[in-house]
Order: C-alpha cells, then sequence, then structure tokens
C-alpha cells in the first residue's frame, strides 16, 4: 500500500502538459497580435470615435416675436354699484331678482308716495295764493306810482305841499318792497314744487346701467331710509382683468400696445386695451395692469381667476429652433447641428453653444454666433450626442436613415 503522504504528489506529466498548455496560449495571442492592421476598429464603429448615431433635423426659424410673461389675475367688473333708495318709504313694488338682467333707467324697486303726493298738492296751492299776491302787490304800485307823479306835478305848480309828495314818494317804495317780496314768496313755492317733483320722482328706483343684478337687499313692504341699499348691480358688456405685474417688467407694459393674450373660464380672449395703474404696491412691489375684455356672451364672470401673457419685449424676428433641440451641459445650454467633412462619408455632430432668450410653446428663441435661418439642427437623437461624432441623417416620415451621397 502507498502511504497518506504518496496520495498528494502531482505525477510529473500532468504538470508538463500544462505547461505545454500556457506556452502554446501565449504564443497563439503574440501571433495574433503582430497579424493584425494597426488601423482596423471593430466593425460598424467609426475609425477612432463612437458609432455613427441616428438623428431628426429641423431647420432654424426666422420668426416675428416677443417674449411674454405668465401673469396670474382676477376678472373685475367694468362698474359695480350698490343702487340705494333717494327717499324714505314703505317698499310698493320690487321689479329685480338675483341674477336678472336690467337696462340703463329699468325700474327696480317703488317707493309708496302718497305723503309726496299730499305735499305736492300743497305746494300748488301755495303757489296759487302767491300768484294772487303778486298781481295784487304789482297793482298797488302802479297806483302808487301815478298818485306819485299827480302829486310831484302839483307840487311844481304849488298847488300842495312838499310833505304831501313825500308821503306819496314813501308809500310807493313801500308797494315796490311788497311786491318784490310777494315775487319771492311765488319763487320760493315754485322751488318747493320742483323739489318735491324731484322727490317724486325719487321714489322710483331705476338702474343706473346695463348690468346684472348680484344681490337683492330690501322686500316687498319692506320700510327703507334713504340711502339704504335695495340692490347691487354689476355692469354687462365689457369686463376687466386686472392682474399683478413684477416692478422689474413695469417699463416693459407701460405703453404697450401688443395684443395681450388672456385664457379665463377654458377660453382664450385678445386685448389691446391694457392701462397701467400709475401706482406700485410697497407690499408687494407690484403694479397694476388692467386690461379690458370683450365679454358679448357673458360668460366672463367677476371674481374668477384669470392668466394673461403680458408682452415684456418688443417685437422683432429672432431665431428659433424645437424646444427638444436645446440640450444642457456643463458648459451650459447648446445646439448639434451637422459639419461635412471631406475625410469622412457622413457628416459629423458640431455642438453651437447658445444664449437662449426665452421660449413659447414648442420653440426656444436664442441667439448663436454663426446661426441663421435654413440651418439644420438635430431635434432628436442628441441626448447622448458626443461632438464630431458621425451622423446618420433620418426623417420622421419614412424612420429609415437618409443615405449618404457619395
Amino acid at each position: 500500500m502507498l502511504s497518506d503522504s504518496s496520495t498528494h504528489r502531482i505525477h510529473p506529466i500532468v504538470v508538463l502538459t500544462l505547461a505545454l498548455v500556457v506556452v502554446g496560449a501565449t504564443w497563439w495571442g503574440i501571433k495574433s497580435l503582430s497579424n493584425a492592421k494597426p488601423n482596423e476598429a471593430p466593425t460598424g464603429k467609426a475609425p477612432g470615435g463612437p458609432p455613427p448615431a441616428t438623428v431628426i433635423m429641423a431647420p432654424v426659424e426666422s420668426r416675428l416675436s416677443a417674449q411674454t410673461q405668465t401673469i396670474v389675475g382676477t376678472l373685475r367688473a367694468k362698474s359695480r354699484s350698490d343702487i340705494a333708495a333717494r327717499e324714505a318709504g314703505s317698499i310698493l313694488t320690487i321689479e329685480i331678482d338675483e341674477g336678472d338682467l336690467v337696462k340703463k333707467n329699468d325700474v327696480i324697486a317703488t317707493l309708496d308716495g302718497r305723503r309726496l303726493t299730499a305735499q305736492i298738492a300743497e305746494a300748488n296751492a301755495e303757489i296759487t295764493v302767491a300768484e294772487a299776491l303778486v298781481h295784487q302787490k304789482k297793482s298797488r304800485v302802479k297806483r302808487s306810482g301815478i298818485d306819485l307823479a299827480m302829486k310831484e306835478k302839483l307840487f311844481a305848480q304849488k298847488a300842495i305841499s312838499e310833505s304831501e309828495v313825500l308821503d306819496a314818494r314813501s308809500a310807493n317804495n313801500v308797494d315796490n318792497s311788497v311786491f318784490k317780496a310777494t315775487e319771492d314768496s311765488l319763487k320760493a313755492a315754485q322751488s318747493r314744487l320742483k323739489f318735491l317733483s324731484v322727490r317724486s320722482e325719487d321714489l322710483k328706483v331705476l338702474a343706473p346701467f346695463d348690468g346684472r343684478v348680484v344681490a337683492r337687499h330690501a322686500e316687498l313692504g319692506e320700510w327703507v331710509a334713504a340711502g339704504t341699499h335695495v340692490a347691487t348691480l354689476i355692469s354687462s358688456g365689457e369686463i376687466e382683468a386686472w392682474l399683478k405685474v413684477p416692478e422689474r417688467f413695469a417699463s416693459s407694459v407701460q405703453g404697450s400696445k401688443i395684443p395681450v393674450e388672456v385664457t379665463a373660464t377654458g377660453q382664450i380672449v385678445i386685448s389691446t386695451a391694457l392701462t397701467v395703474i400709475p401706482e406700485a404696491e410697497t407690499s408687494t412691489r407690484t403694479l397694476q395692469v388692467v386690461v379690458t375684455l370683450p365679454n358679448a356672451d357673458g360668460k366672463l364672470l367677476p371674481g374668477l381667476s384669470v392668466t394673461a401673457d403680458i408682452p415684456v419685449t418688443t417685437k422683432k424676428e429672432r431665431l428659433a429652433v424645437p424646444v427638444n433641440a436645446v440640450v444642457q451641459g456643463y458648459a451650459g445650454p447648446g445646439i448639434f447641428v451637422p459639419l461635412k467633412k471631406d475625410d469622412s462619408p457622413l457628416p459629423v455632430a458640431r455642438r453651437l453653444p447658445v444664449e437662449v432668450l426665452f421660449q413659447d410653446n414648442e420653440f426656444v428663441y436664442l441667439e448663436a454666433e454663426g446661426l441663421k435661418s435654413g440651418d439644420q439642427v438635430v431635434v432628436e437623437g442628441n441626448e447622448r450626442l458626443f461632438p464630431f461624432q458621425p451622423l446618420i441623417i433620418a426623417t420622421r416620415e419614412s424612420e429609415h436613415p437618409r443615405q449618404p451621397q457619395k
């Protein structure tokens, strides 16, 4: 029997075989490397770089544009009035309810006018008495004037004494004064009648403008004092959007006549009627901007929220690319454009740094040195694109790469 130590020995033939295998593998590898061509690259890869990337291009456009700032605001009625009774009295009729449309001078409510009717009748009677007194005093003035003239003639003929002339003149002066007083009394009575007539007209509470009733504050038979609110009315037709614009855009919106796009209740309204309130709020440092909007169908209601795109730059031609064309990197935003190289059948990607001005919907407006309208930019496939990487240009319609021209 073999001892335990002899079982752990490696047979010399096995050791020799392993050595031959290692030597053969090393020799084969060295030979393969020596036979390889120095400039040979793996299949499908560009020499010395990444493989070609399939991309989709789009042209650079020149568009007439202006930067806008989205502002949130509130709709308000152009006019809002708490309509009050001008006279005290009991409400005999009330013609409106919440939500009703009214026209200017429509009757909203009518007050009990029996007291004023009695006062008007009394004033008419006073005018009649005053007119009679005026007629009487006018006749007396005429008679005393004739008497004075006669006595002055007789005094000139030395037929009467001077005291009689003085008495006649005094009587005439008194009659004239009384006549003027009765005339003033007549005018006062006539003025009182006019005042009572105005008060009688005020027994009807009228709508001051075309609008819609939003609240009714009085009921039939209720006693109201002068100044008591009967209803609240807001104007119909045009409506106002009140917007708070940050102070950094104050100079841009003042005097602006560029159309403003306002979105409210799901509909978009365009308006050029823009007014800037010439006073800023000290707490928020914002300006109130009022945009007047047409509201013929009455769907825009006061109190609802509204958003508006306020122009903050002048409108002019700017270069625009689809938003997907701009990529962000350590060096800032940039775009990829194709560059044709003589030593390559495929164009390569060239990265251009850009200055993004603003974004409007699906387009980014920018500036870049050497970029002009009509140039092609990469809009798809640029997420992992490297500078000078070969490009295979495809189209959305065919989704097949465009073969390079030979």
